[in-house]
């Protein structure tokens, strides 16, 4: 293990702490984003061993491939016949990834051709069923291709995970880096909540003093994001209902964008329907301008104003009037402590599954920080306190509880 490697294990998360990839990488001209990619699944723990073929190697130096993996690139299979190495025993790897995926090879991959260590790897991987995951990288007339369609087709019909290039100048390029980790974590997490639906609401809400100018918060919408990624990774059904913000929802999350509260709640109520549990992370507003302008207030005629509010839709309270069986996780943001007893009580009449309780008055976590510390209490009475982490771990222990609340175990097959 090189030094730069060791500095940054699991800095930005654990999800792939123990496992190993195989990384793949072949000669497209994207191979120039392979070292970013291979560490960021190194800084979610992951242990990465890459693979090349000769026209990658040609592209791109082994040794800096080497320097960002901490080991050492397979360039040609030799009498220690490492596809078998790495697909058999011991030492085997628990995914494959090919990113970039030239045209070449995935059309080889799909007939079974194996003639590079690239291919090898691959077809001894589906083989022993190992997960095996491509990220397409190629000039466009070559991705519209029949044949090169075809392969793709005949590869997902095997099993294999095809993460999306995106179509722009001509090319369709190499997915972006988070949907390509997503995937891999995707594939290396067990499924327990699959068959179930899950509605989550992120973000803030806005509401207009005229067509220019509203009432809202700092929210980003982080947390609420980070625990619909963990659901849809457990293998939930999720529907997001995202405020405006400026962050990407998760992939494979279908999400509905709203803005108003009423909007917000309008979706939240249909996406309510048949599902097993809503949590309610969303900062909502809790005040509307009784009249909103139709234009913008010109302050040369209106040097002052005055606002008469009044309070927004409690969507909380109508999911719990609408949908009597679902499970309601509500988050609730204090500025300043206080106490777990008097904040269940507040909340007794919606009858939660938990609460998940953080203080909004600290700057280094809560509202646009990439940081929570929470405070969950369950129905079960036990209460249980989420130091200062990511938000992402931060969410994966708050579904961990709801499934030891709900009874549900970890132990479930793979995808």
């Amino acid at each position: 293990m090189s030094r730069s490697d060791k500095s940054i294990r699991g800095s930005w998360g654990d999800e792939l702490s123990g496992r190993r990839i195989a990384h793949c990488v072949t000669g497209s001209v994207s191979i120039y984003r392979t070292p970013d990619l291979a560490r960021s699944f190194i800084r979610h723990g992951g242990d990465v061993i890459p693979v090349m073929t000769s026209d990658a190697a040609k592209l791109l130096s082994p040794q800096l491939l080497e320097w960002a993996t901490g080991n050492q690139p397979i360039v040609e299979i030799t009498g220690r016949v490492e596809h078998v190495e790495l697909t058999e025993g011991e030492g085997k790897v628990d995914l494959v990834l090919v990113a970039p995926a030239s045209a070449n090879t995935l059309v080889k991959m799909s007939i079974g051709a194996s003639d590079n260590p690239v291919t090898l790897v691959c077809s001894a991987a589906l083989g022993a069923g190992i997960p095996v995951v491509v990220a397409p990288a190629m000039h466009a007339s070559m991705a519209g291709n029949p044949a090169v369609k075809d392969a793709l087709k005949r590869l997902e019909e095997m099993g294999v995970s095809v993460v999306a290039p995106l179509f722009e100048e001509s090319k369709a390029k190499l997915a972006p880096e988070q949907h390509i980790l997503e995937e891999v974590i995707y594939r290396l997490t067990p499924k327990p909540l699959k068959g179930k639906k899950f509605v989550v609401s992120a973000g803030p809400t806005r509401e207009h003093i005229d067509q220019v100018r509203f009432i809202s918060n700092p929210s980003s919408g982080l947390m609420g994001i980070e625990v619909a990624r963990s659901l849809r990774m457990l293998g939930g059904q999720v529907t997001l209902i995202l405020g405006p913000t400026h962050l990407t929802p998760p992939q494979g999350v279908e999400t509905i964008r709203a803005v108003s509260t009423q909007e917000m709640e309008k979706a939240v109520l249909k996406a309510a329907q048949g599902s097993e549990a809503f949590f309610s992370a969303a900062a909502v507003a809790d005040y509307k301008p009784v009249n909103t302008m139709g234009e913008k207030i010109a302050t040369s005629t209106h040097p002052r104003i005055t606002l008469e509010l009044e309070a927004t839709p409690k969507i909380l309270e109508s999911v719990r009037r609408s949908v009597s069986e679902i499970e309601i996780i509500p988050f609730k943001a204090t500025y300043g402590e206080e106490k777990p007893e008097k904040i269940l009580n507040s909340l007794s009449s919606l009858n939660p599954l938990m609460i998940v309780i953080n203080d909004v008055s600290r700057s280094d976590i809560g509202f646009a920080s990439p940081f929570n510390e929470v405070t969950v209490i369950g129905r079960s009475g036990r209460l249980h306190h989420l130091p200062k982490s990511r938000k992402s771990a931060i969410a994966r222990r708050i579904i961990e509880l709801y499934m030891e609340e709900k009874g549900i175990t970890r132990e479930a097959p793979y995808r």
